[in-house]
C-alpha cells in the first residue's frame, strides 16, 4: 500500500513543470484501455479472494489442527508451535489482498458503476470490501480502517477492531442497499464478470447477510453486544441450500489460473493431515471407538489412506503438532525403538505386523510424493486439493452451524438441533454436489458421492445426537470444524479463539476438550492474531505498529478484540 502512495508522490513531483505534463500525456499507451469495464474487473477480484484465503490458510491451517508439517526441520514447522517467520511474506497475503488486490480495484468498480448507474458491481464490490475487511480484522486484529487508500497519506493509523466491526455493518448496509437498487432494474450487467454467481444479485445478498452472521457471531463473548436472534436473522436471511454456496472455481489452464492447493502449483508438499481430524471422523472422538458403524463417510472423501501391502496393517494416520512425521506404533518392540522413540520418516518397519505406514500428502491416498507436479492433470489430487477443484468463501453448513450456536446460547435447544442436523447434512451435499458446471471445475467427491444409505447410516449412529436435550456445544463446534476443514481455516480459528483454545467455558470441560495444542509454545502462549504484512508494516509503517506493540516477539499471541469478554 504504501509502495503504491510512494509512486504517487513520485509523479506528483514530475508534475509542476509543463514538459513533464506533455511528457506524461505523450507517454498515454493509445492501445491499452484506460477507464475498463466492470466486468473487466470483477473476475480478478474473486481470485483474489480465494489466492489471499488459501497463501495465508496453509499457515492457519498449523494453528488450528487442519494440517501440520511432515518434520520439524523445516522452516514451516515454526507454525505448528504457534510461532511465525519474521522478516517473511508469509502470512502476509490477506493484508496484501484486502489493500493492493482488491483495494482500488473495487474502489474503481464502485465510482464507474455509480457513474454507470451499474448497481449491480457496486452492491458485489461493497460486498467483497465488507468480507475483506471483516476477514482481515479477524485475522489480524487492529488494521487500517479509516486512512485505508487515503492518498495524501504517507504513514497509516490503525484503528481498533471495535471500529472495523461496526464498519464491517455498515458496508454491508450498503452493499444491500445498492443491491436492493439492482433488483429493481430491468437488466444487470453483473453476469459478464461474476464467475462465483453468475449475476444471481438474490445470492449476493445472502452472501452479504452471511458476512453480518459472521460478524455478530464472533462477539458471543460480548455480554451486553452479542445478540443471537441478530445472529438467526442474519443466517436465516442467508443461504438456503448448498447451491448458494459462495465458491471460486479454476480454469487451470496455466499457472494463474489454478487451484493454488493443486498438484500442479506443488504447494501442499510439506502438509500433512492431523491426527485431530482423523479422530473426529474415524469415531474415535464422537462414538468412543472405530467400530465400522461408527466412521464418518465423509472420511474417505476429505482424508487420505496409507497403505502396508506388508502387513495390511494400511489406514488414516495423522501428525500432532510439533511432531516429526513417523512410521509411529501403537506398542513398539524396544528393537524398533530410536532413542526410546518410534523411529522418524525413512526407516522402514517392514518385519512387525503392527508398524503403520508414514502419513501421506492431501493429494491422494497412499501419495507420498506429489503425483504431477507442473502438470495439469484433473485425475490427480483429491478433494479441494486437485487443479479444478472449487475454493470455498463461504458455505450453506458453515451458517446452519452458525445459527445452531445462537440457538444454543439462547436456550432453544429444538432450532439448535434442526440447524445442527441441516449443517451435517449440508456438508454431505457439498461433497456431493456436481461442480462442473462452474467453468469446468471438477466434482470433489473424488469417485462417486456419498450414498444415501451411508449418510443415513451415520447421521442415525452414535456420532451423532439424536435428541435436542443432549446436544452440546462441542457436537456444534466439532461438525462445523469437520465442514470447513480444508478451507474455513481462518473462521475455525476465530471459533477456537472465542473458546479460548482448550480452557472455555470450564478448564476442567472444555469445548474443544479433545483438541490438540503442541507441548511447547514457539513463544510460551497460543497465537490469537498475525502479525501485519512484513513489507508495508515492519519496513515502512513501523511506528505505527510500535504504538500496538508490534516490534514484540510475542505480539501475535496478544488476543484480539473480538473474543474478549
Amino acid at each position: 500500500m504504501n509502495k503504491l502512495i510512494i509512486a504517487i508522490i513520485m509523479v506528483t513531483a514530475l508534475a509542476p513543470g509543463t514538459g513533464c505534463r506533455k511528457y506524461l500525456n505523450v507517454n498515454t499507451d493509445p492501445d491499452t484501455v484506460q477507464e475498463p469495464s466492470a466486468s473487466s474487473v470483477f473476475p480478478a477480484m474473486l481470485a483474489a479472494m480465494s489466492y489471499g484465503l488459501q497463501r495465508d490458510g496453509r499457515y492457519i491451517s498449523k494453528y488450528v489442527g487442519n494440517f501440520h508439517s511432515y518434520s520439524t526441520g523445516i522452516s514451516d514447522a515454526a507454525f505448528d508451535t504457534h510461532g511465525y517467520i519474521f522478516s517473511s511474506s508469509n502470512m502476509g497475503d490477506m493484508w496484501w489482498m484486502t489493500y493492493y488486490s482488491l483495494g482500488n480495484n473495487l474502489n474503481y468498480i464502485i465510482e464507474k458503476g455509480l457513474q454507470k448507474e451499474q448497481y449491480d458491481y457496486v452492491g458485489a464490490a461493497y460486498a467483497l470490501q465488507a468480507w475483506a475487511f471483516q476477514s482481515l480484522t479477524d485475522q489480524h486484529g487492529e488494521i487500517i480502517f479509516k486512512e485505508a487508500w487515503q492518498e495524501d497519506t504517507y504513514y497509516f493509523h490503525y484503528d481498533s477492531q471495535e471500529t472495523v466491526y461496526k464498519g464491517v455493518d455498515t458496508i454491508c448496509r450498503l452493499a444491500l442497499q445498492y443491491l436492493d437498487k439492482a433488483a429493481a432494474m430491468t437488466a444487470t450487467t453483473l453476469k459478464t464478470g461474476d464467475y462465483s454467481y453468475q449475476g444471481d444479485i438474490k445470492k449476493w445478498k445472502k452472501f452479504v447477510y452471511g458476512i453480518l452472521a459472521r460478524n455478530y457471531n464472533h462477539l458471543s463473548n460480548k455480554n451486553g453486544i452479542y445478540n443471537a436472534d441478530e445472529v438467526i436473522r442474519f443466517c436465516d436471511s442467508s443461504f438456503t441450500s448448498v447451491n448458494d454456496d459462495f465458491v471460486t472455481p479454476f480454469d487451470a489452464t496455466k499457472n494463474e489460473n489454478s487451484n493454488f492447493w493443486g498438484t500442479y502449483r506443488n504447494n501442499m508438499g510439506s502438509w500433512r493431515q492431523s491426527n485431530f481430524i482423523i479422530q473426529l471422523l474415524d469415531g474415535t472422538i464422537f462414538a468412543g471407538n472405530t467400530a465400522a458403524e461408527n466412521r464418518d463417510p465423509r472420511i474417505s472423501h476429505m482424508l487420505c489412506t496409507s497403505s502396508d501391502t506388508t502387513n495390511g496393517n494400511g489406514g488414516y494416520y495423522g501428525i500432532n503438532p510439533g511432531q516429526s512425521e513417523q512410521y509411529v506404533s501403537l506398542n513398539p518392540p524396544a528393537s524398533y525403538l530410536v532413542n526410546g522413540q518410534p523411529p522418524t520418516s525413512g526407516t522402514a518397519l517392514t518385519n512387525w505386523q503392527n508398524a503403520r505406514k508414514k502419513t501421506v500428502t492431501p493429494w491422494g491416498d497412499s501419495t507420498y510424493v506429489n503425483p504431477s507436479s507442473g502438470v495439469f492433470n484433473d485425475a490427480t489430487g483429491k478433494y479441494l486439493f486437485r487443479n479444478k477443484a472449487v475454493m470455498p468463501v463461504m458455505t450453506y453448513a458453515e451458517l446452519q452451524f452458525i445459527k445452531a450456536e445462537a440457538a444454543l446460547r439462547k436456550g432453544d435447544p429444538g432450532m439448535a438441533h434442526d440447524a445442527y442436523l441441516k449443517g451435517i447434512n449440508a456438508h454431505y451435499d457439498f461433497i456431493n454436489r456436481s461442480y462442473s458446471a462452474l467453468r469446468g471445475a471438477v466434482n470433489i467427491y473424488n469417485t462417486n458421492p456419498i450414498s444415501a444409505a451411508d449418510r443415513n447410516r451415520y447421521l442415525t449412529g452414535a456420532s451423532v445426537k439424536q435428541d435436542p436435550g443432549s446436544l452440546t456445544m462441542t457436537d456444534i463446534m466439532y461438525q462445523k470444524y469437520i465442514a470447513l476443514w480444508g478451507w474455513g481455516f481462518l473462521e475455525t480459528w476465530v471459533d477456537l479463539r472465542r473458546f479460548h483454545y482448550t480452557n472455555d467455558p470450564d478448564p476442567a470441560a472444555p469445548v474443544y476438550k479433545d483438541y490438540v495444542l503442541p507441548a511447547t509454545f514457539s513463544q510460551g502462549f497460543p497465537a490469537y492474531r498475525v502479525r501485519p504484512n512484513y513489507q508495508s508494516e515492519y519496513v515502512w509503517n513501523l511506528d505505527e505498529l510500535t504504538k500496538l506493540g508490534g516490534t514484540k516477539s510475542d505480539y501475535h499471541t496478544l488476543e484480539c478484540w473480538f473474543s474478549k469478554p
